[in-house]
């Protein structure tokens, strides 16, 4: 088995198309005997055309370094011998190994008939905390030197590398793991399956002990489970360190002294040390990259040991649970003389449910990527002390059978069940009876507060990231009543019953009178609840839709508000009638299940009746979902939405809680002692009611601070408004922006060699300019990475940070809650000033509520998302940046003096037009170096 020669090869091609007219330009191989690399080889390859732009930018390589160059007829021979005995291996076989055989065939040698082996899908096997699993993620997650990416010497080396460290992982896993590899494999690209059957080979060969660390549960090696610290060590009475001589000293050198934090820290011991006469909340905004996390955990780690209370943290998304939890174990631990215990607190949805995914690997039928995913799964179990699906779930398919092997909570655990004592929701639980600090997301805070707050000594409730939670808690509380889903229900039961005429239900028991006189009432009220949508449809459409058909976007969805009171005449009256015609469905249901009960019946028929149970079912889940819509109508905003063609037939009804601080007031608070909020940017300017109002809060209950971020602004941003002749309207030209936003862009750009994030306010606008920019001189040079098109957002800000001079553009989520550390971002254009559209959801009812809209919501909405916008920037006290803003309303409006004033103190707003701003902007960058 040692005696295997490996070939591991890479290729840069002219093209990526197998269309017979790339070639290669560059070619590398390592070879790897024994676990090392013995030998490489590389040469550049004249490919006699000319290489395109795009693949000089990624690869470095030009015309005018291949023009000497071999051409591949003149290597064939060398590199045909050196492979013709080894097992081929790849970062993606499937494209290297073929292209190769290409080219040996073009130039007359046969095609290489030997073992070929993927590192991609290994790698997705083995290593299942990385964050990618392209190449420069590999090489960073195991510390592999990988100077040159994209160059193929560099690559083939690092992919030597990368095969060296994935079978000495496959050789540490126990036997049992590495036999279900085996069985679960075959489909892994061509011969990658040998590489799990050596390493079970060698294994078998010289059995070793199973780690300490690992045990066999049932037949699956898992990791065992930390023992759980049930008591806290015995503590005398702990002084907290206020000054900065005593936070030193406790820090040791494992910390180090941060003035803001220390002030955020001391803030929060005196707002919470307080017992009696004190303010239930304390409200702070204090800055991204001030250390905030650290900031509250440690005085509420010394205010939860004095009060004997735990502390409940609440984060917007699962990903932020676990940096929370870093920050505990990692900084706060690392300080106290007694470690905290911390918990994690997500749904039961997120664990692995370790019976349910042992039966689906041993008894059911798997598609090829469901093992693949099976296979990840059972080397992750080696290795996780959770169970917990983010730990992989940036990088797993999240099919049908990652949806199967979820856990379903408490009711599905089974005592007798030989995984009952491991299983990882259950031990997740038990963990919270214990921890000092329980970390939660916002949706399951909401869902769950007064469980989470249920204690003889009420908890403390920190809200991290506090301005998210009221749009969570809305879109949580939305209810969907989706009126031609319900008709289709109807169509298929009345297909079933009585309309197709191959088969149904009524031809079927002609010979049963009764039955008959059943099925023909049950399509009679199927028939009647048709007509009652239809009509309900199309009163909606002609009170809502028609008057403002011509202001909706062609061919795009629409939502349009509607007033309660026209729920509510249709609660008493059409829906009414609905509900009744529904409730008559399940009595004839009712009546036929038990006739048919009392029946011999016909194979056809069981068949045919056991689906129009399934569809009943359907109807029951309607029935419950008119009756949710329509319930506190008072308390509730109503609206529709339209698909691309506005036409009725596609009309549904959605609704949302209308006073998210009632729900907080009702449905949070009580259950809490004492509530932090906490948060980056919360407030605009010196107004703090657009904010409290929405948790129902008023200012003399609450405790206020807003903290300054420690950074020279003056010297370290720069802020630009371009002027130009162009001024956006909702009646503006959309082909005509998206060209005026591709030329400023591309003249902004151009020779400022910084990595640059242009934010938009809408995709459709942000894809019509980067296809005007896709072809143009820019893309060549510089690689444009856009939203919607390049993949995912985690994909595209990976990709981002990983460019040294890309441009980014980003809608929606990336005005606020991404953050790319230090010179990542140095360059911010705005295009247009962040207003909600006018036909926005949440703009339509504040038109119809209140007074004057703009100035209640739109306006302080979108200063808010200008700040978090701008914020991009300057992240830390040694960032530095420009921002350009597009739209010239900033200087020509009288609402453009107040995004002006968000701007932080000492910024001005520098006006000019495009050599003007350029000329600063050079400016500014080379006064930085």
């Amino acid at each position: 088995m040692n005696k295997t020669k490996y070939a591991v090869v890479d290729l840069e091609m002219t093209g990526s198309d197998f269309d017979g007219d790339n070639r290669i330009i560059q070619i590398g191989c390592a070879f790897v005997e024994n676990g090392k690399i013995v030998d490489t080889f590389q040469s550049k390859v004249n490919p006699q055309r000319p290489i395109p732009a795009g693949i000089t930018k990624l690869t470095g390589i030009t015309d005018e370094q291949v023009q000497n160059a071999p051409k591949f007829n003149d290597i064939v021979d060398e590199v045909y011998r050196k492979l013709v005995d080894t097992v081929f291996v790849a970062h993606n076989v499937e494209f290297d190994f073929p292209f190769l055989n290409q080219e040996l065939v073009r130039s007359g040698y046969p095609e290489l008939n030997i073992p070929a082996v993927d590192t991609v899908s290994l790698s997705q096997i083995v290593f299942s905390f990385t964050k990618g699993y392209r190449l420069r993620d590999l090489t960073s997650y195991l510390k592999i030197e990988h100077d040159d990416p994209h160059s193929a010497d560099s690559d083939a080396i690092a992919t030597a590398n990368l095969l060296i460290a994935i079978k000495k992982n496959l050789q540490q896993l126990p036997i049992v793991t590495l036999e279900r590899l085996v069985e679960l494999g075959k489909d892994l690209p061509r011969q990658t399956l040998s590489i799990l059957k050596d390493a079970l080979h060698e294994n078998k060969q010289n059995p070793q002990k199973i780690d300490v660390d690992l045990m066999v549960v049932d037949g699956v090696a898992l990791k065992k489970p930390i023992a759980l610290q049930t008591e806290h060590q015995a503590d005398e009475k702990l002084v907290y360190p206020r000054g900065k001589r005593e936070k030193e000293q406790l820090y040791n050198g494992t910390l180090s002294w941060r003035k803001l934090q220390g002030s955020i820290m001391n803030f929060t011991h005196q707002q919470f040390s307080v017992t009696e006469g004190f303010k239930k909340h304390v409200v702070i905004e204090a800055p991204t990259g001030s250390g905030k996390t650290l900031g509250y955990l440690f005085p509420l780690s010394y205010i939860a040991r004095e009060q004997q209370r735990k502390v409940v943290v609440s984060v917007p998304t699962t990903i932020l649970q676990n940096q929370v939890l870093a920050v505990g174990r990692q900084q706060l631990n690392a300080i106290l003389e007694t470690p905290m215990q911390f918990a994690i607190l997500k749904g039961s949805s997120n664990y692995l449910n370790l019976e349910a995914f042992m039966k689906s690997i041993t008894h059911q039928t798997l598609s090829k990527d469901s093992r693949l995913v099976a296979m990840k799964i059972l080397v992750w179990l080696t290795k996780t002390d959770t169970g917990d699906f983010d730990e992989i779930n940036h990088h797993i398919n999240f099919s049908n059978f990652v949806d199967g092997i979820r856990h379903h909570g408490k009711t599905v655990l089974n005592p007798k069940s030989k995984f009952f004592e491991y299983d990882f929701y259950r031990r997740a639980m038990k963990k919270l009876k214990y921890a000092d600090f329980i970390i939660t997301n916002h949706r399951y805070l909401a869902l769950h507060a007064d469980e989470i707050g249920e204690s003889d000594q009420q908890p403390l409730l920190v809200i991290d990231e506090a301005q998210h939670f009221p749009t969570i808690v809305s879109n949580m509380n939305q209810k969907f009543l989706d009126l031609n889903e319900l008709m289709m229900e109807t169509h298929r039961l009345v297909s079933r019953l009585v309309m197709n005429h191959k088969r149904n239900l009524i031809q079927a028991t002609k010979h049963q009178p009764l039955a008959g006189f059943h099925i023909r009432r049950f399509v009679n009220s199927l028939e009647h609840i048709n007509t009652q949508i239809t009509e309900i449809q199309q009163k909606l459409f002609d009170k809502f839709v028609a008057p403002r058909k011509k202001n909706l976007y062609e061919n795009q969805p629409a939502e349009i508000v509607i007033k309660n009171n026209v729920i509510n005449q249709m609660a008493k009256h059409e829906f009414h009638q609905v509900v009744q015609e529904l409730a008559n469905t399940f009595i004839e249901f009712d009546a036929l299940d038990r006739f048919f009960k009392d029946q011999e019946l016909t194979p056809e028929i069981r068949d045919d009746w056991a689906q129009i149970k399934a569809f009943q079912s359907n109807l029951t889940k309607f029935y419950d979902a008119i009756r949710e819509i329509t319930d506190h109508l008072n308390q509730n905003i109503y609206w529709i939405t339209l698909g691309p063609n506005h036409d009725p037939g596609s009309i549904r009804i959605g609704k949302e809680i209308l006073d998210t601080g009632e729900f907080y007031r009702q449905k949070i608070e009580p259950f809490y002692h004492k509530v932090l909020l906490i948060g980056g940017t919360l407030f605009f300017e010196h107004k703090r009611s657009y904010f409290l109002d929405q948790f129902g809060l008023h200012k003399p209950e609450t405790s206020i601070r807003t903290f300054r971020r420690g950074v020279d602004f003056e010297n370290q941003l720069d802020f630009e408004v371009l002027q130009s002749d162009f001024t956006i309207d909702y009646e503006s030209n959309q082909d005509q922006y998206a060209d005026f936003l591709a030329e400023a862009i591309e003249a902004l750009t151009r020779d400022v060699n910084r990595q640059t994030l242009v934010l938009f306010n809408s995709l459709e606008t942000l894809r019509n300019v980067y296809n005007r920019l896709h072809d143009s001189d820019l893309n060549e040079s510089r690689r444009i990475i856009a939203q919607g098109i390049h993949g995912s957002k985690a994909k595209i800000i990976r990709e981002f940070n990983d460019e040294e001079n890309a441009i980014l553009f980003g809608a929606a989520s990336f005005w606020e809650g991404v953050d790319f550390p230090g010179d990542r971002l140095e360059y911010l254009i705005v295009t247009r000033l962040p207003f909600r559209s006018p036909e926005d959801r949440m703009v339509q009812f504040a038109r119809k509520n209140k007074r004057s809209s703009f100035m209640s919501f739109v306006l302080p909405d979108a200063l808010l998302t200008f700040k978090q916008g701008i914020g991009r920037l300057i992240r830390n006290s040694d960032d530095t940046g420009v921002a350009v803003m597009l739209d010239n309303r900033i200087i020509n409006k009288d609402y453009g003096k107040l995004f002006i004033k968000q701007l932080p103190s000492g910024v001005n707003a520098n006006l000019g037009n495009i050599n003007e701003v350029k000329e600063r902007v050079n400016n500014f960058f080379n006064n930085q170096e």
